[in-house]
């Protein structure tokens, strides 16, 4: 589950067995102050008080959300468990879908040209480098996810057509691009899991 709400993070906390205290102390050293710790004036103390207050809050009645949106933002970074994917896993992911499912990598040649769609294939490389880059370290669990696919079916079939596919009307190839959009269909569902 992905943590959007203040009842989420709540019961995430409590899921994984994270006391409110240790939560707003980390959150508080990482992203505010990371010698807090030693400043006599007590601000991890302080801290802690509104953190608490503010999760006591009922989510309904909250007028000011954007309070806890750092602290979910923190904990879907920080403190994310095997299915649970960051915010920027999520966009990232949204943005290759979309490029895939209207792509031919997941659409049937047909009647297509075959030297557009190798050509389409490759621009796959591109487009995933620059989700990754612009979605940066946070994207991490949708780049291995997705590095994973490029690596064992994407680029094998790219970097032998590149040289071998000379002109259109090329029956192993439509063959073998039927064979690698089954993969790339798979991809597909992972980036779907990753959305959720």
């Amino acid at each position: 589950m992905f943590i959007k709400t203040r009842s989420d993070l709540r019961e995430a906390l409590k899921v994984q067995k994270i006391a409110q205290a240790t939560f707003a102390n980390q959150y508080y050293l990482d992203e505010v102050d990371k010698n807090a710790a030693d400043d006599e004036s007590d601000p991890l103390g302080k801290h802690l008080d509104r953190f608490k207050k503010l999760l006591a809050k009922n989510d309904m009645n909250d007028r000011s959300p954007e309070h806890l949106s750092a602290y979910i933002n923190y904990f879907n970074r920080a403190y994310k468990t095997n299915g649970i994917f960051t915010q920027a896993d999520r966009h990232a992911a949204w943005e290759l879908f979309v490029e895939i499912d209207t792509r031919v990598a997941t659409i049937g040649l047909e009647n297509g040209i075959e030297l557009a769609a190798l050509r389409s294939i490759y621009q796959l490389f591109e487009l995933h480098r620059d989700i990754a880059k612009r979605h940066g370290p946070n994207c991490r669990s949708y780049y291995h996810i997705t590095q994973e696919y490029f690596d064992h079916y994407i680029r094998p079939f790219s970097s032998k057509w590149h040289n071998e596919l000379k002109d259109d009307n090329n029956d192993q190839f439509r063959k073998e691009l039927i064979d690698l959009q089954v993969e790339i269909r798979s991809l597909k569902s992972s980036l779907e899991e990753i959305i959720k």
